[in-house]
């Protein structure tokens, strides 16, 4: 399956599909895995997925918020920006701490990126198979 030309990997739509891709109960899992408690976390089903065409311009602001989502390259905690072309989101902890598929790196098993309280975007788990496994879904 392809969304906005970007391969979602089989595991999420079979996850999906399976009516697993869920956000977990247990509020450490997000603590461990993301370094935030989750708030509101909500996984996207597939269908919401689908809608990612352009989302940083579904951001109802100006452009410097929309900047401040789009964040600043950090080599000290790497990527520390998003490219909205080169990634799909897979959910939010809660309000404005989404987290995606970032595709910059490889478009056959992209990492996994997240903005929380921390500065920037930083990566949270190299796959989208280690975020499964590190979620205990």
């Amino acid at each position: 399956m392809l969304v906005d030309g970007l391969p979602v990997p089989q595991a999420l739509v079979e996850l999906a599909q399976q009516g697993r891709w869920l956000p977990p109960s247990d509020p450490d899992r997000y603590v461990r895995v993301f370094g935030d408690r989750a708030m509101q976390p909500v996984f996207l089903p597939l269908a919401r997925i689908r809608l990612n065409a352009s989302w940083i311009d579904q951001i109802d602001y100006d452009e410097e918020v929309r900047q401040l989502y789009i964040g600043k390259p950090d080599q000290d905690a790497p990527p520390g920006d998003i490219d909205p072309h080169m990634s799909l989101l897979l959910g939010d902890l809660g309000p404005d701490q989404p987290f995606s598929l970032e595709f910059r790196r490889s478009l056959d098993s992209p990492s996994v990126i997240y903005l929380g309280s921390r500065r920037g975007w930083v990566e949270v788990a190299p796959s989208f198979d280690a975020l499964v496994d590190a979620l205990g879904l």
